[in-house]
């Protein structure tokens, strides 16, 4: 498998020579789901030939090996983006340097990319004209992506134009293996010799020197077996082991280079270059293991069970093969691979037994203060994200605040089209029929002359806020409250689905534009601008919005009222709500008049910064007569809506006769009288209906919450995030996570119950 890296260089490389045109012709042509690569995704090992075989074909030009060397090329350019070529600009002072520490600087990227199979590189030969160099690897066709590689470091690094060619293929069923000579300036090679030879000649280092400088040190002889080991090295075996004098894949397995067979001629050759790493094969002293296992099950709990990467009992080393001549031998000259405390601990070494003259130790203690450091980073960032947790609550309660603003301002789909985009003074709507109900009281003209500001203020605040609450109940929308206290309730527009049925509204307005006072380009326009907002929304909110609304429309009226209907029953209870506000002149009650109207109109946004739901039309402008020549204490309405009442079973009318009104004549009015025993049934139903709900709620709260008058309703700080739709808002006022302390979790439950009962469009016994 392929790392994502080096093909998104392909990629970048292609567009920079070729042009993106190119390149999308190519995903086009291969079948790639994306154009582009995830950096650490793993993709086909034939992938990287397919596109240069495509490119051939796509350019009609070159062929895939010269594609693929392009391609090596390409990987060093885009490798500098990630900051790389700093690794690559200190591997070696010169080029030849470089190549010998070509292995080493894969070993090192093992971090990042721990899944790389990196290919094996080795320098078998060096002179001044260049190198001979093997390249080994279980992949097939990358040798020309090597050598572009190859000639784009010397040339962006050390400025030479170098010369590479296959000098011999030595490859197999299982490996690709090739001897290539790389011809480059070297001549610092004979500087350094010769640098070298006029060095003054040291005296031979004693073997307790020598193992004290490499406490960890194999030295192999010809045959392949252990001959001594370091002695730190060694204290971690058993006596029973006889680790000395075994053949050295007995002890150890090699982990790095791949080499099938362990034999005395491939390590002379990879010594020289070449990143060596093996692990034990058997185990270490049991005591070790024991009190390693010990510490890692307390690590394990002090680190929230997560254990060290290096498993208890194994060690890992990690160096390089020198021959030294005169004992004709191997020494593995190593340091066991450890990064933090916790895996030197695993393998019970301590900081006294690693070497003090190549820095492990100290690189040991400095990752300890990074980890220290990181932990402190991460610390602080679960403290941000706590804070941006606490934030992303209050910005939530602040919407929810923000939305019950905005539907009390104008109807819930009017205002969930305006969080869809929708612009304001685009949303006209023609309503075919409404019903329009305007409560008047006489006494308010007296009230603001006689009494100070304040006192009016507060008048009017109490009255509307009795108002508000019966209207609350029903499936209804407030359009308005004048000065005068005058109280302006439609029905007929709350149950309208947002972009619902949008066939129907253009009939509407055709059928409705004489009555309205519209041309018919009007008529027109307003058509196309609906189509055009039912696009701009789309259908998945037109679903959505329909289904909201119908629950909505459900809760508020269980039994199906039309909007007459629910006018009457709306207008009963504010005619005996109203009995109970006291007028502060007289010490008696307001005298009020009601009167509501049937009939087409047009509602929609006004204003550019404050925006105002308003309803346009004669039918308001009658409703409002309607009202006014009504008498003191009575429900008036007209014969357009006594033709939705008359087959009506639940409420009382009479007809009045012809009254006059102003500008329009004499219009024939009727009475609401009461309501039915049907009606009355229906409030009585409901009322038990409730009482038992609330019963049954309670029993069951009472079995699954223990009372406790001193429990906190949620003491959790940790709260999930609860979110809610757009179309939700009523259950996101009853899901409202509560930290404060009450009095009992029975007291609030009892209290939210009883609020929910209360919400019922029908609970009210103001006729029983």
């Amino acid at each position: 498998m392929l790392y994502g890296l080096l093909l998104e260089s392909c990629r970048d490389g292609i567009i920079v020579a070729y042009g993106h045109e190119t390149w999308k012709r190519i995903v086009q042509e291969l079948g790639f789901q994306h154009e582009t690569f995830t950096r650490l995704g793993r993709y086909n090992e034939d992938t990287l030939q397919r596109i240069a075989e495509c490119l051939t074909s796509v350019m009609r030009e070159g062929s895939p090996d010269y594609y693929m060397e392009f391609f090596g090329k390409c990987f060093i350019r885009y490798f500098t983006t990630y900051g790389y070529d700093k690794i690559l600009r200190v591997a070696g002072r010169h080029f030849g340097d470089f190549l010998h520490a070509i292995d080493q600087l894969h070993d090192s990227n093992r971090f990042s990319y721990p899944q790389m199979k990196s290919p094996l590189f080795s320098v078998a030969e060096e002179d001044e004209r260049g190198v001979v160099m093997m390249y080994k690897t279980r992949r097939r066709g990358f040798e020309h992506y090597v050598v572009g590689q190859l000639r784009e470091c010397a040339k962006k690094f050390y400025d030479q134009d170098i010369q590479v060619t296959a000098q011999e293929d030595l490859s197999t069923s299982e490996y690709t293996r090739i001897m290539f000579r790389v011809d480059f300036n070297n001549h610092v090679i004979k500087q350094t010799t010769s640098h070298l030879t006029k060095q003054l000649s040291l005296t031979n280092v004693t073997g307790s020197t020598f193992f004290k400088i490499f406490p960890f040190c194999v030295v192999i002889d010809s045959e392949m077996r252990i001959s001594q080991l370091g002695p730190r090295l060694q204290s971690l075996f058993t006596d029973d082991s006889r680790v000395v004098g075994k053949h050295i894949s007995d002890v150890f397995t090699l982990v790095r280079p791949d080499i099938l067979h362990i034999e005395w001629e491939k390590f002379l050759k990879y010594g020289k270059s070449v990143i060596f790493v093996m692990q034990n094969c058997i185990p270490l002293k049991p005591e070790l293991n024991k009190l390693a296992k010990n510490r890692t099950i307390k690590d394990q709990n002090t680190n929230n069970g997560k254990s060290p990467s290096t498993s208890a009992g194994s060690i890992k080393l990690k160096g390089q093969m020198k021959y030294i001549p005169s004992w004709n031998k191997l020494a593995f000259l190593c340091h066991p691979m450890l990064s933090t405390v916790e895996e030197m601990l695993s393998i019970g070494l301590y900081l006294s037994d690693l070497n003090f003259y190549d820095g492990s130790s100290e690189i040991l203690i400095s990752g300890i203060q990074h980890a220290r450091q990181l932990q402190a980073a991460i610390d602080k960032q679960h403290a941000w994200i706590t804070k941006l947790q606490h934030s992303r609550n209050e910005l939530r309660q602040y919407r929810e605040k923000g939305k019950r603003l905005l539907y009390s301002l104008m109807p819930r789909h009017i205002a969930k089209m305006l969080q869809q985009g929708v612009l304001a003074n685009s949303i006209c709507e023609s309503h075919k029929l409404l019903t329009v109900l305007f409560g008047y009281s006489i006494d308010m003209k007296e009230i603001i002359q006689k009494m100070s500001p304040e006192q009016v203020v507060d008048c009017i605040n109490r009255t509307v806020n009795v108002f508000d609450t019966c209207s609350d109940k029903f499936d209804v929308y407030k359009v308005e409250t004048k000065a005068d206290s005058s109280y302006l309730i439609v029905a007929g527009i709350q149950d309208r689905n947002a972009y619902s049925n949008r066939h129907n509204s253009n009939v509407s307005l055709n059928t409705t534009s004489s009555s309205i006072g519209d041309d018919p380009n009007t008529s027109r326009s307003r058509s196309s601008s609906t189509n055009h907002l039912q696009n701009e929304v789309g259908e998945e909110y037109v679903e959505s919005a329909r289904k909201s609304n119908l629950a909505r429309q459900n809760s508020k009226n269980p039994y199906n009222f039309n909007q007459a209907e629910i006018i009457c029953a709306l207008a009963l209870e504010l005619l005996t709500a109203s009995r109970s506000m006291i007028n502060p002149l007289t010490r008696q009650p307001f005298r009020m008049k009601f009167g509501f109207h049937s009939g087409p109109a047009v509602g929609g946004i006004v204003g550019h910064r404050n925006y105002q739901y308003c309803l346009f039309g004669d039918t308001v402008n009658t409703a409002s007569r309607v009202a006014t020549c009504g008498e003191i204490g009575k429900i008036q309405f007209s014969a357009a809506s006594y033709e939705l009442l008359k087959d009506s079973i639940y409420f009382e009318t009479v007809c009045r006769g012809k009254t006059e009104m102003k500008g329009k004549g004499f219009m024939e009015t009727y009475y609401l009288l009461g309501p039915t025993p049907v009606y009355l049934s229906l409030l009585e139903t409901t009322r038990k209906q409730s009482i038992n709900v609330y019963n049954s709620q309670i029993e069951n709260q009472e079995e699954l919450v223990k009372l406790d008058s001193d429990v906190p309703i949620h003491t959790n700080p940790k709260v999930p995030d609860i979110m809610f739709d757009d179309d939700d808002d009523d259950l996101s006022e009853r899901m409202s996570i509560l930290t404060q302390t009450s009095p009992s979790v029975k007291h609030n439950v009892i209290n939210k119950m009883a609020e929910k009962q209360l919400s019922c469009p029908f609970s009210s016994t103001a006729f029983l």
